[in-house]
């Protein structure tokens, strides 16, 4: 029974991973909330104090209708300006906000009974429309309610203090209930907008990048080479890199083994060419990296991608090497041809590589 109470008035129903991922966005929803409502109340204390120059019989609330408008002014700054860096504080300004309404209608009411319905109707509907678990709304209902019994009993006239805390305990009960309901509704919405939103990134990552490796994939390497090719940097580089003896290791140590070996190339290749995002696995043992800087030193990032390999220690491969081929913009004047040159010469230093081991090129 107790587990059940706690799962209602916490939403222990979501769990604490969903409900702090959301947590900022509701903070910040919360922040716009309490600046509108404090922008709000203050226009209505502004219409107060110029009935108190219209109406003599307001003149007796003048003092509470300046107190109430500075304070919500306050709430009203501290919402746009400290609630924005530190989240948390906004609950207080809230809490205060409302605690400070509660008091001035508990005074207004000594002289002007029936209008104190707007600020106890506000007092009464703002911890509910606040975005926060039923716990919390229970307990900001309830301070208010003890608030009410020890100042209103003091201050109104017995029949008024009575009218009005037994409508504050009907209404905090009602409102409790439709502020559980709609809130457990608005988290719901938020979790799922998280979840889709986290889908649609993870959906959006899939399409550009290689799963084995994390590599960005051909999809997004033709979409690279299209950009390019519409105006070609001054300084684009090409590189085209293809595993020596892959299908060897398939055949030899198995496909995990050759998996380990593209992942290795992968590694080796974002700690050779360093300083740039534009390296795709392009094949099953090929890739590219694409350069835009003129300045860029492919030969040296080469030297220690060569050298990488070769040191390269994992499970089942201790050491590999690799065939790679170099044009630029610099020889070429449009992508295509760079593309081509960068292929062809890539080649021949795999064929170089299987004539200096005296193996079957056919093997690869």
């Amino acid at each position: 029974m107790l587990r059940k109470f706690r799962r209602i008035l916490l939403f222990s129903d979501f769990s604490r991973s969903d409900l702090k991922a959301v947590q900022p966005q509701i903070m910040e929803d919360n922040r716009r909330f309490c600046m509108i409502w404090a922008a709000v109340n203050n226009l209505f204390w502004i219409y107060c104090l110029i009935m108190t120059v219209i109406n003599p019989k307001y003149h007796m609330c003048r003092a509470i209708y300046i107190l109430a408008f500075v304070v919500c002014t306050i709430c009203f700054f501290l919402s746009v300006y400290a609630a924005s860096k530190h989240p948390g504080l906004i609950r207080a300004i809230a809490i205060i906000m409302d605690e400070s309404l509660l008091l001035a209608g508990v005074f207004i009411a000594r002289y002007l009974a029936p209008q104190t319905i707007v600020v106890f109707a506000s007092v009464l509907i703002v911890p509910v429309i606040f975005i926060t678990d039923t716990f919390s709304t229970f307990l900001m209902l309830l301070i208010n309610i003890i608030v009410f019994t020890q100042v209103g009993s003091r201050t109104m006239e017995p029949e008024t203090y009575k009218w009005v805390l037994a409508n504050l305990c009907i209404f905090s009960v009602v409102g409790v209930l439709i502020g559980h309901f709609v809130n457990k509704a608005r988290f719901e919405r938020y979790i799922f907008a998280e979840s889709k939103a986290e889908l649609a990134e993870t959906e959006a990552r899939y399409a550009h990048y290689d799963q084995l490796t994390e590599l960005q994939n051909r999809r997004a390497y033709e979409e690279t080479i299209e950009q390019l090719a519409k105006q070609l940097p001054a300084g684009c580089c090409v590189v085209a890199v293809d595993i020596n003896g892959l299908k060897e290791t398939n055949d030899t140590l198995g496909h995990h083994a050759g998996d380990e070996l593209i992942i290795g190339t992968a590694k080796c290749l974002c700690r050779s060419f360093t300083g740039t995002d534009r390296i795709y696995r392009t094949g099953g043992d090929e890739f590219t990296v694409i350069i835009t800087d003129e300045e860029y030193d492919v030969d040296a990032a080469l030297r220690r991608l060569k050298r990488y390999c070769a040191d390269w220690k994992g499970e089942l491969i201790h050491g590999f090497s690799i065939s790679a081929g170099v044009a630029s913009a610099k020889e070429f004047d449009n992508m295509d041809a760079i593309l081509k040159v960068a292929d062809q010469r890539m080649y021949e230093s795999k064929r170089e590589y299987y004539e200096n081991s005296s193996k079957d090129r056919r093997r690869r």
